[in-house]
């Protein structure tokens, strides 16, 4: 079973001027880490308040091309070489062995490895589920060594959370899912998500998939004449923050920082107030700010 939102991939042409935007934009970035006989190296931004709820970002370098071309990580260097995007979603999950079992008895493929640090330190066991019909990118699932609290401690320890942009936690993110019951019986099947909401927007379903303290919106057409009828299935390169205090004070900072952000509105959402960073201007992931009100 899927326990929450661990991380999201966001493979980018150039690390080092990747992470500059991010840091200018005042997050508190890790240093980089390569990854043992991988072929990439990240920055990550951690963000949440808590155990139950911190994430990260993980900025994606590639350093050697021959080891991600033709194998299950090659969607990592085409988003790279696109100019950045989030090329895929990391999933905390307890049980990794039984849940990687069970998925491949309905039919799903699973590349299962260890991820080691350059200094031979034991990051986690992961697997890389291949992307197919509903499941529209190459998903990621990890168990770490480490419980959810021994992380966030060690990370609070290491100053990983002191940024100066006020960004609470992961809201959500979203999926285009032009058939969204087949998305819908995937994620709630076999992946193991419940169904906490549903929104009708017009020409569209947003169902929410809750996972961990984060939503998964899986974005549907209401009908053949929809705006979303047409749209390919994938991960949108977005991703919603709840900001601390005020959205309009969030809004200022951004822009007092170099960024280009759109005036508040209200969100799709019921009850929130939101605007957005053109994903650009932050290494192809959109950044969308909430405020609940």
């Amino acid at each position: 079973m899927l326990d929450r939102i661990d991380h999201l991939v966001v493979p980018v042409p150039d690390l080092e001027s990747a992470a500059a935007a991010y840091e200018r934009l005042g997050l508190v970035l890790t240093p980089e880490t390569a990854h043992q006989g991988m072929g990439t190296a990240n920055r990550a931004a951690f963000i949440g308040s808590s155990a139950a709820d911190f994430s990260y970002i993980e900025l994606l370098g590639i350093t050697d091309r021959a080891l991600l071309a033709g194998g299950p990580r090659e969607h990592y260097l085409r988003a790279a070489e696109a100019g950045g995007a989030l090329a895929s979603v990391a999933f905390g999950a307890s049980g990794l062995a039984g849940l990687v079992a069970n998925l491949r008895t309905a039919g799903m493929t699973a590349d299962v490895r260890e991820v080691h640090a350059s200094d031979g330190r034991k990051i986690a066991d992961t697997a890389i589920l291949a992307s197919s019909g509903p499941l529209p990118f190459a998903a990621t699932l990890l168990q770490y060594p480490e419980t959810w609290q021994a992380r966030f401690d060690r990370s609070l320890g290491a100053g990983r959370f002191a940024h100066t942009f006020p960004l609470k936690r992961l809201d959500h993110l979203a999926l285009i899912a032009p058939d969204i019951e087949a998305a819908t019986a995937l994620w709630t099947g076999p992946l193991g998500l419940r169904v906490a909401g549903e929104i009708r927007a017009p020409g569209m379903i947003i169902r929410q998939l809750q996972a961990g303290d984060a939503i998964l919106e899986l974005l549907g057409p209401d009908g053949p004449e929809s705006r979303m009828a047409g749209r390919p299935a994938g991960l949108a390169s977005m991703a919603a923050w709840e900001v601390h205090g005020s959205l309009d004070e969030a809004v200022h900072l951004a822009r007092s920082r170099g960024f280009t952000i759109s005036e508040p509105e209200a969100g799709a959402i019921p009850g929130t107030r939101r605007a957005s960073i053109p994903a650009v201007e932050l290494g192809g992931l959109g950044m969308q700010l909430l405020e609940y009100v």
